[in-house]
């Protein structure tokens, strides 16, 4: 609906990528004045032992360290091929990082230009969605869990 034109699973090979990092889950191809953007997506959890007592701390902590790492993991990849590094952190319990939010505002504000609707609107139902496919990602993982 976006009409942003994503490519899932992109490696430096240009193509769907076997390896096991790779600096797009989604590529965008026309985000940042014409240039690529490499969306990284990932889910933190904020009870981990090494973030654990900054997360107790500080709403956030564990999606800004994965934001981290994912840029020292991606960057330099990313401006090699002239993509612009993204990365989409939520923590397990609904925490977005700042760079996500970032993002859903852009999105939300071309959408609701596009859809003639009020961009608060339109945040609030790409959050919703958004929200809907966290919880039904932990029911799968709990549920798949072995006792």
């Amino acid at each position: 609906r976006a009409c942003l034109g994503p490519q899932l699973e992109i490696g430096s090979g240009g193509g769907c990528s076997n390896q096991r990092t790779r600096p797009a889950d989604v590529l965008v191809p026309n985000w940042d004045l014409g240039r690529p953007a490499a969306f990284d997506l990932s889910v933190t959890s904020m009870l981990s032992s090494t973030i654990l007592m900054e997360a107790s701390m500080t709403a956030g902590s564990a999606a800004f360290s994965a934001e981290t790492r994912k840029h020292s993991c991606n960057d330099n990849e990313c401006k090699e091929l002239g993509w612009v590094c993204i990365p989409l952190v939520v923590e397990t319990y609904g925490c977005w990082g700042s760079e996500a939010r970032q993002t859903f505002s852009r999105l939300a504000s071309g959408l609701s230009t596009r859809l003639s609707q009020p961009k608060s609107q339109t945040s609030r139902e790409l959050y919703g969605r958004l929200g809907l496919a966290l919880v039904r990602a932990n029911s799968r993982a709990i549920l798949s869990r072995t006792v």
